[in-house]
């Protein structure tokens, strides 16, 4: 029998997510998870940073297709299992280099059984990936 996250990823101030997800998922599907929660638009790099310390290349995992000469590894080849995550275990997603989203991830729970399908759990607060607004003249 697997093991489950109950994660909280939080973006600025009282701005996060609750997302179950098992622990046998990639690095990637978590971060296609993050991506479905917030309502952004996948169009941008991002990494995962397992030790909570950002642009650190020891524990950074970055997305196919990135420079793995300043990584450990691609975020779809690596498993949240593999890092042995417990409750209160933190680390971080920066999400488009260029406007630098960080995303704090904490895990909030491990629940004995397999999660089949990722979930949004809990959404309080709201954040716009563009600053423009739909009706604004551009």
């Amino acid at each position: 029998m697997g093991k489950s996250l109950v994660l909280s990823v939080s973006v600025g101030k009282g701005c996060y997510r609750h997302i179950q997800i098992d622990e046998s998922a990639t690095l990637f599907a978590l971060h296609g998870e993050i991506m479905y929660a917030f309502e952004f638009d996948d169009d941008h790099l991002h990494a995962f940073f397992m030790n909570n310390r950002a642009w650190d290349r020891n524990m950074q995992y970055i997305c196919p297709g990135g420079n793995l000469d300043s990584a450990r590894g691609f975020s779809d080849k690596i498993t949240l299992s593999r890092f042995h995550l417990g409750k209160g275990d933190k680390f971080l997603y920066i999400f488009d280099f260029g406007d630098a989203w960080r995303f704090q991830i904490r895990v909030l729970r491990v629940i004995d059984g397999s999660t089949k399908k990722p979930a949004v759990l809990k959404s309080v607060g709201e954040v716009r990936q563009y600053g423009y607004y739909e009706d604004e003249d551009i």
